[in-house]
């Protein structure tokens, strides 16, 4: 037991070490290339606040119209002017709630009504609940399987669809390094980023040679205030919205499948999946009763 454990960790070091360097050699290809988006548009959901927020900022600062999508109208409406403001693009708003079963259907109609051909799609919009699974009330699970699973699957299907008859597209789900681990007391939050991360894959191999790019995003921890919300602090190695959404931005035109930002994350996830499957649940387990016991109060702790 202690061999593979100790194999474990030499294996985790090795391919850590090679994600380390990978990102290094990416981020300078990155330097250099072009990621104008003139003449396209992007929709973007859950573009309220948070990742979603900075996704619309960055694709607009990259020249591509954006489409926001969110429940808070005033809200979007604020950023769109902003947005309009501070670049030479289009900022459309559409309300709609993808935690119903309704609100895809109001999204892609109300897109079609309008005549917008939607070029790239972020499926931005999420929601996790902390706590444990046989205490957590049932409607607000039903709200975010609704939310993470089958909106984004619907989504993928619609817009993808069409870019699929147009032989273009990009597709850019946002999951979470959750997806590769199981997570104690944010479980079926996991579970539903783990979808996310196979529906990608499946796709990608589904479209290939189609024209149409999928991606997935899978962030460690992210300062959004959603721990706060949850009543627990955030990790230190959070990193900003801003940066999720860069990352993510860039993976996304430059075509990558898997797009795990900043090396630690990289590392994390190859540290805890070599770990055996008890050490993994007990490793987890044990982060989230630390930030659970700090509170919101720690949230910004460096």
């Amino acid at each position: 037991m202690k061999k593979n454990m100790n194999t474990g960790w030499l294996v985790a070091g090795a391919a850590a070490a090679g994600a380390v360097c990978c990102s290094l050699v990416r981020k300078k290809k990155e330097k250099d290339r072009d990621y104008s988006g003139y003449g396209k548009t992007v929709l973007i959901t859950g573009a309220s606040s948070g990742i979603g927020m900075e996704f619309a900022d960055v694709f607009a600062s990259n020249g591509f119209d954006v489409v926001l999508t969110a429940r808070s109208e005033e809200k979007l409406k604020s950023i769109a002017r902003d947005i309009e403001f501070n670049y030479p693009v289009n900022a459309d708003v559409i309300p709609a709630d993808l935690s119903t079963a309704e609100g895809v259907d109001i999204l892609y109609n109300t897109v079609k009504q309008r005549g917008i051909r939607i070029d790239q799609l972020v499926n931005n919009a999420g929601t996790g609940v902390f706590g444990s699974t046989v205490d957590v009330d049932t409607d607000k699970l039903s709200e975010l399987i609704q939310l993470n699973i089958t909106s984004v699957t619907l989504l993928c299907r619609l817009f993808g669809a069409d870019m699929k008859q147009r032989h273009e597209g990009r597709i850019l789900n946002v999951a979470s390094l959750g997806a590769f681990m199981p997570d104690p007391y944010f479980n079926v939050y996991g579970p539903s980023k783990a979808y996310e991360l196979y529906l990608t894959e499946a796709m990608s191999g589904e479209l290939r040679s189609s024209g149409v790019s999928m991606s997935v995003l899978c962030p460690g921890p992210v300062r959004t205030g959603l721990a706060k919300k949850l009543g627990k602090a955030e990790s230190r190695f959070a990193l900003t919205p801003r940066e999720v959404a860069e990352a993510g931005f860039r993976g996304m035109q430059s075509g990558e499948l898997i797009i795990i930002p900043n090396w630690k994350f990289h590392l994390l996830k190859d540290v805890i999946c070599h770990l055996p499957v008890r050490c993994r649940i007990a490793f987890i387990r044990a982060w989230q009763e630390h930030l659970l016991a700090n509170g919101p109060d720690d949230i910004f702790r460096n």
